[in-house]
This record gives structure tokens, sequence and C-alpha cells, in this order.
């Protein structure tokens, strides 16, 4: 008979719409205890999900994270270096992580999924030496970031709210860059840093990406008018942005910028408050190991 292997569940209390008080019942009736033994935690404040992973690392096979793409980040951070794995039960607003790895968002489905798991090797992306594994970035979406985390009440209805209110009034930035040789200046809604092709809830911004091959798309998205709001929208849900003529993708390992008006940046959904106007974007090659459905 095989050796169990040994796991701690990090659970985000305030993740998603509410669905964390469920997993402790459905671990117990879903996961499979000829395969597994495990811990749960629960995280207090901002962060714990990293001083959880760094004390569980070495003792566990599995580290699994329960929430959504920022307790992802802070989780997964924690085991670059190590030979801890990532789980995910995802419960977030937008799940875009788990979506590209094709994790249910059925948290009883994420669980038998976990029973029939294997491990595999995952890029990890960096901004000014921060950790990411889904999609950075710098303007539009980072405004949003900030707003979304600003609101009471989470989950999608919250989070397409606060785009309404902002994209009609939102000035685009200013930006210089070099690429292929050539300085550039100019000004972008958007500048995404994507490892994986979506922000969450299938809304794709960069179709071509993939966690496993070893470069980051860029994703440029030049100012647009009022009226192609709806045709970007549908653009995003129907994975054909790279098609619209106010969007560029280049593929690269490496990449700077600088900002040329406020700071203004997210990493995985999450807003990040810096000085910094000088954006490093880098690459590690297959840095993480994640446990995908099978």
């Amino acid at each position: 008979m095989l050796a169990k292997k040994k796991c701690v569940f990090i659970i985000n209390p305030i993740s998603g719409v509410g669905k964390q008080k469920d997993i402790p019942s459905l671990l117990k009736q879903h996961l499979d205890m000829r395969r597994f033994e495990y811990d749960v935690v629960f995280t207090e404040y901002p962060g714990h999900a990293t001083e959880i992973a760094e004390a569980y690392r070495d003792q566990v096979e599995y580290v699994i994270a329960v929430g959504g793409d920022g307790t992802i980040n802070e989780t997964a951070r924690a085991l670059l270096g190590s030979e801890a794995v990532l789980g995910i039960i995802p419960l977030g607003s937008g799940n875009g992580f788990a979506r590209h790895l094709n994790i249910s968002t059925n948290p009883t489905r994420a669980i038998k999924q976990l029973n029939q798991s294997q491990e595999s090797l995952l890029d990890v992306g960096f901004l000014n030496g921060h950790p990411f594994f889904n999609v950075s970035g710098t303007g539009f979406d980072a405004l949003i970031s900030k707003r979304f985390a600003d609101q009471t009440r989470r989950g999608y209805a919250t989070y397409i709210r606060c785009v309404w209110e902002e994209i009609t009034s939102y000035q685009p930035r200013t930006y210089r860059y070099t690429l292929d040789g050539e300085e550039v200046e100019d000004t972008f809604f958007l500048i995404a840093f994507a490892n994986s092709e979506q922000y969450g809830n299938n809304a794709i911004i960069a179709p071509q990406a993939q966690t496993n091959d070893g470069l980051l798309d860029i994703v440029f998205v030049r100012p647009f008018p009022a009226a192609y709001v709806i045709t970007f929208t549908l653009l995003a849900f129907t994975r054909q942005i790279h098609l619209s003529p106010y969007v560029e993708i280049v593929q690269a390992k490496q990449f700077e910028v600088q900002q040329l008006n406020d700071s203004l940046i997210h990493i995985d959904g999450e807003y990040v408050e810096t000085t910094d106007k000088t954006l490093n974007i880098s690459l590690r090659p297959q840095n993480l190991k994640v446990l995908r459905p099978n």
C-alpha cells in the first residue's frame, strides 16, 4: 500500500462569495483519504498564506491554496525553490490561473480533481522581484484592482461594476520602453504581462500564452473610443482580442518599461502600492511545481 501524501489546505476566509466555509466538510466527503492526510489552516491577515506555506513546505508534499489568485500568489511564492507542490481549490472572484490550468471552479469537483491530479512544472514571472503566476500589469487593470480591493462586497458583479464606473473616465498612461532595439514612448490603456491566458472569468487577454513555454506575453492595449468597449469585451471573451487593431502582443523572457505618469501596477490581480516608475519583468522557466487535473 502506498504511503499517504501529507498536505495542508490554506483557506482564505474572505475569498469570493462565501464558499470557503464549506471546504472542511467537503474535504471529509470527497478527498481520497487513501491517498492524502491533511491539515486545514485559515488565513487571518494579508500575507498570512505565505507564512503558513513557509512553515509547512518542508513538512508536507502538497500545499493547497483555497481562494482566489491573490491567495494562490501568496501561497505559491513560498514554495519556490522547495520540493513542495502547489495545489489549488479556486474560490476567488475571477480564478484566472485555475481556469487556465483547467481546474474546476466548483469546489466539490476541484477536490475530486485533486484525487486524480498529476504534478507539472510551470514558469514563474517576476515584476520588480515580486513573483507572479497568472497575469500582472500596469494601467487600467491595475486601477480596477485598486478599486476592487476597496470594496466591502466581493464577487464578479462587484468587479464588473468597478470596470464600468471607471472605463469611460480613465486617462491612459504614457510609457517608455525598448523593443527590438528601438526606444518607444507611447500612450496605452494598459500593458499586461501574461504568464497565462486570462484575468479570470474567461476574459482572455493573451490567447496564446502558456505557463510552460519559457516566455511571457506582453500585451499592449492602445486607447480606444468609448463606442469600441462592447466590441473589445466580446473579443476578450471569444479568445480573439489579438485581432483587435488596438492590441499588440509580443513574447519575451525579459522586458523593462518606464511609467511616465503615476505608478499603477497589479500583481496577479492584487493592487500594489509602489513608487517605482521603472518596471523590470522577467521569467524563470519551470520554477514551480503544480498539481493539475489528470
